[in-house]
């Protein structure tokens, strides 16, 4: 059992880590490493979140049940499981656990007991890595099953880590440098079973999964990109608002995921779309990973439609003088002396 200085000090270094300039694998490497000590576990992911519809992107894991992870985000974002990613970023509080949960019966959790009981893993416990602009991915820790499930104080300092690994997450989105969608590539479509196994694909749907970080790994498996996995069971749930996922490619551009289901003869199959992201569709997220409040986000997105500032203070019931003070707090968010230099830098340009 680690001491009660043990844990200050570490909650101190991930704070140091989150502010420090080496690169953000390194520091979430570090982050991980120093809770493994504090708290003890070997097997952990670290996925990035969209902040939109809280679904899984890509990140860093070592762990053992790569070929079972479709079916365990299948099972995860169905609703009908505990700890999920999705519904711990919702709460209050930053952390949770399957023992915890599941009052210490872990066969009530069908994640568990298909996918990550059959490697030896016990008690999971995820946390929200989230700020006050959202959520930016998550630490899920896995001890095995001969070990004590994990203690209040274990999910106490995970939970003080959220907030410092958001700022690494989101700074990591923040520095990507991003090329625009080029217009002429048509978008990719995946057919999937309602096993969610690809049963068709169009050649460009080929070309666009190749641009996805870590594709050949997960080729290497036998399935798809993660992400593709609990968009397709939104869909299949009907929760089409959902069901798709933007995230960055292997060259720095917006990708869009998106999922919706099939009816008639391929009833329960699910159609998986991807391509560029518009600008229309990152604008909001581009707001959202530099720390602009909803009101600044109103009002850049008027000015980008090419509303003026009478205007815009009409619409949004507010005073002229106040329309310019949000626009200075913008331009210091963006380190940018104008509103086409913010309009420029929120556009991806």
């Amino acid at each position: 059992m680690a001491t009660q200085l043990a844990r200050d000090r570490c909650r101190e270094r991930i704070q140091r880590l989150s502010r420090s300039s080496l690169d953000h694998e390194s520091v979430q490497r570090e982050v991980i490493a120093d809770l493994q000590r504090v708290i003890g576990f070997d097997r952990w992911c670290l996925p990035q979140a969209d902040p939109a519809t809280l679904l899984p992107g890509l990140g860093i894991a070592d762990h053992d049940y790569g070929p079972g992870l479709p079916r365990a985000l299948e099972l995860e974002y169905s609703g009908t499981d505990f700890a999920a990613k999705h519904d711990v970023a919702r709460r209050p509080r930053l952390t949770s656990s399957l023992g915890e949960e599941t009052g210490g019966d872990l066969a009530r959790s069908p994640r568990w007991d298909e996918v990550l009981r059959p490697v030896g893993i016990g008690d999971l416990a995820a946390v929200a890595c989230r700020d006050a602009a959202g959520c930016w991915g998550w630490i899920e820790a896995y001890r095995d099953a001969s070990e004590r499930p994990f203690s209040d104080d274990d999910l106490d300092l995970l939970a003080a880590a959220g907030p410092s690994m958001a700022v690494v997450l989101r700074r990591s989105v923040v520095d990507v440098r991003r090329e625009g969608p080029d217009p002429s590539d048509p978008p990719g479509v995946l057919v999937l079973d309602r096993d969610l196994r690809p049963v068709s694909r169009t050649d460009p749907a080929s070309r666009w999964l190749a641009l996805l970080p870590m594709a050949e790994v997960f080729a290497l498996w036998g399935m798809l990109p993660a992400p593709i996995y609990p968009a397709a069971t939104l869909a299949r749930s009907g929760d089409l608002s959902h069901a798709h996922v933007t995230l960055h490619g292997v060259n720095g551009r917006w990708i869009r995921i998106e999922a919706a289901p099939l009816d008639g003869d391929r009833d329960g199959d699910v159609a998986v779309t991807i391509r560029a992201a518009s600008p229309v569709e990152t604008f909001g997220l581009a707001c959202q990973v530099n720390g602009l409040t909803p009101r600044e986000t109103a009002i850049m997105r008027e000015l980008a439609a090419g509303v003026g500032t009478r205007e815009v203070a009409r619409t949004l019931h507010v005073s002229d003088w106040t329309v310019q003070d949000h626009l200075k707090s913008v331009f210091t968010k963006l380190d940018v002396h104008s509103r086409r230099e913010a309009l420029s830098r929120l556009a991806g340009s």
